[in-house]
Order: C-alpha cells, then sequence, then structure tokens
C-alpha cells in the first residue's frame, strides 16, 4: 500500500514539475524577445532622431571635418548612453543589421546596429561624398527594458518555484499523514478480520453442531428420522427423474422390550449402539442409515434392486446374530427381523418405507430373525 500511495504521489508531481518548468521556459523566452523587440524599436527611434538633431544643426553629412565631431558626440550623449570616435572596426559583427533610415541626408552614413552581453551597439560609419570613409562613431546604449524584464521574470521565477516548492511539501506531508492513517487503518482492519474470521469459524462449528444435533441419534450417532426421510425422499425424486431404482430395508431389533425390562435401560442403550455400530460397518458411503425410533432403523441403497438389497438385509442378519454384547455375568446374543422393498410402481418414498414396513412385520410373525420382500 506504501509504494501504491508513493507511485500515485510520484504520478502526480513528475508532470507538475515538468509542466511548470516548461511553462516557465516558455514564458521567459517569449518576454524576452518582446523586451527585445521593444529595445530595438526604441533604438532606431534613438538613431532616427539623431541623425535629425545632426541635419538641423547644419552639419554636413556630406564633408564632416574632424572639428564637427566634438559637437557630434554632444548631441550622440542625448540619444546613447555612451558615444565614442573609431576608424578601425574591432568590434564584432555577429547579428549584424543594418538600420534603414528614410532620408536622402543618411547616404553618406553606413549605420549596423547588434547586440553584445546587455547591449545594443550602433556602428556609425561616416563617408564623404566619394565614398571614403572619415570616422566611425560607435554608440552603447544599455538594454534597460531587457534587464527590468529579465530581473521581473526571474521575481516571478522564483515566486513560482517557492509554490512549487510548498506545493511539494504539503504534498510530502500530507502523504506521510495518510501512510501514517492507512497503516493503522490496516492494522485495525486486519485485527478486525482476523476477529471475524475466529468468529466465523467458531459459527462454522457451533453450526455443524448445530447440525449434527439436528439431524443425528444422539445416541448411535447415526442418522435421526427427520434426517432419513429428508436426504432418502431427495435422493428418490433424483432418481425418478432418470428411472433409478432405490431399496429400502426396515429393521427391527427382535424381543429389546424384554432386554429392557430384564436388564435395565442402561443395557438396552448399549444394543442399540453395539447394534448400531455393527450395522454401520457393513454399509458403503452412499447408503443411508437412520434409527427410525425405540429399536427401529432403516438403510436407504440408491441403485440397489430388490433382489440384491435382499442379500444386503441377509448379510446384516447373519452379522447381527453372530455379535456378543458383555454385561456383568452374562452375554448376550441380539437378532433382528428385517423387511425389504424397493420403488418399482411407487410414487413416494412412504410407499417404499410403508411396504418395507408391511414386509417387517411379515418377518416378525412368521418366527422372527428372518428377511422377508415380495420375492420372498
Amino acid at each position: 500500500m506504501k509504494k501504491l500511495l508513493f507511485n500515485k504521489s510520484l504520478t502526480f508531481f513528475i508532470p507538475l514539475i515538468a509542466i511548470t518548468f516548461l511553462f516557465l521556459y516558455i514564458s521567459y523566452n517569449y518576454s524576452m524577445d518582446n523586451y527585445t523587440k521593444l529595445e530595438t524599436k526604441q533604438n532606431s527611434k534613438n538613431i532616427e532622431n539623431f541623425i535629425y538633431t545632426l541635419k538641423n544643426n547644419h552639419i554636413n553629412l556630406l564633408s564632416i571635418e574632424e572639428s564637427d565631431f566634438v559637437n557630434i558626440k554632444k548631441i550622440c550623449s542625448n540619444f546613447f548612453d555612451e558615444c565614442n570616435k573609431n576608424i578601425k572596426n574591432n568590434l564584432s559583427t555577429q547579428n549584424k543589421q543594418t538600420i534603414d533610415i528614410k532620408d536622402d541626408s543618411c547616404k553618406n552614413i553606413d549605420i549596423l546596429t547588434f547586440y553584445k552581453k546587455s547591449y545594443i551597439i550602433n556602428e556609425f560609419n561616416f563617408s564623404n561624398s566619394k565614398n571614403e570613409l572619415l570616422f566611425q562613431l560607435i554608440t552603447k546604449t544599455n538594454l534597460a527594458l531587457f534587464s527590468e524584464g529579465k530581473k521581473n521574470i526571474k521575481i516571478y521565477i522564483s515566486i513560482v518555484l517557492i509554490f512549487l516548492i510548498l506545493t511539494l511539501f504539503i504534498g510530502y506531508t500530507y502523504q506521510k499523514q495518510i501512510i501514517v492513517a492507512n497503516d493503522n487503518l490496516e492494522e485495525k482492519v486486519e485485527k478486525r478480520t482476523n476477529q471475524i474470521r475466529h468468529t466465523m469459524k467458531e459459527l462454522e462449528k457451533v453450526n455443524l453442531q448445530l447440525y449434527d444435533l439436528a439431524h443425528t441419534d444422539y445416541l448411535t450417532q447415526i442418522k435421526n428420522r427427520r434426517s432419513f426421510f429428508l436426504h432418502t425422499d431427495n435422493i428418490f425424486k433424483k432418481l425418478s427423474r432418470t428411472d433409478g431404482i432405490i431399496s429400502i430395508i426396515m429393521i427391527d431389533i427382535d424381543n429389546f422390550k424384554s432386554f429392557n425390562d430384564t436388564y435395565g435401560h442402561e443395557i438396552g442403550d448399549k444394543i442399540l449402539k453395539i447394534f448400531a455400530s455393527s450395522i454401520k460397518e457393513l454399509l458403503l458411503q452412499d447408503e443411508i442409515f437412520g434409527r427410525l425410533g425405540g429399536e427401529e432403523f432403516a438403510i436407504a441403497l440408491p441403485n440397489t434392486t430388490l433382489e440384491e438389497a435382499q442379500k444386503i438385509a441377509e448379510n446384516i442378519r447373519k452379522r447381527i446374530e453372530r455379535v456378543v454384547i458383555n454385561i456383568p455375568h452374562t452375554k448376550l446374543f441380539v437378532t433382528a427381523s428385517f423387511g425389504v422393498s424397493d420403488s418399482i410402481n411407487t410414487k413416494s418414498i412412504d410407499e417404499i418405507i410403508n411396504n418395507a414396513d408391511k414386509m417387517l412385520y411379515d418377518a416378525k410373525r412368521k418366527g422372527k430373525n428372518r428377511v422377508r420382500s415380495r420375492l420372498s
């Protein structure tokens, strides 16, 4: 999360810094260009005024004498910051431009203008009527507007940079606060999540316990009556849609009442536990085994024909009669009667169970400890 916040900050601040510096660069160049144009325009006016003043002072520009230079220099100083006489042109001619003065009297003056550092330099070459160079006048004018503009721009840039630095600082401080708040929030969320997980696990355990209580017989730990009917009915409906078959075995412990009466309910409970455990060991995972009440049990056998169910019931009967229940001073042997029915020509699971129940009572009437179905 911290890395995410850091990346988001960079994503925001880097373009901000880039845009700010680009804006400052464009503003600086645009402003300097405008100031330079203003200075150039002003310089051109100064040159025109200088020539015009020379003319009005009756200085013959076609034949200037050496004595005229003092007066020329004096006039020049009214328009330019510095005026110097020079014969040899030792100055650089880089960026020179010729000033076009629309005056016939200036045809004998060659004027070149260029920039050097923070000055505008004008080079006046005075020639006679034969185009021979008489002397050279070099003027220097400080770029006042340019310098002032440069100063103002520096102040402006400084203000913008200070604002940008403050913005970055505030953003950084805010980011740190967010990270701290996020850490605290993550800690609280993690703690709360762990509590919820623990609660969910406890609820899951409770739900499983409630499910067991609702669906399991407390004594034998097999399905109770409600659970048996619920699961068996679901399987019956699924098999009915595919023309499948299900068989039911009803089981009743023989003479169970006499065990309770003779040895007490504690021994009766022990018999029920051992009886259920012995049958459960013989069943497959998809076969449903439940206690319907008292000493009555039932087994649902999905995809099992009546003949196959009868064989299973016979194997269980034989296993039960071999079980020995040890009690103080004696041993008990238990038998059970079985009634078997299937889902052929039936419309509900209750009908199958009723048919199996009838077969069970038939087994009871015919001597107990036996398996009965419509096949036998």
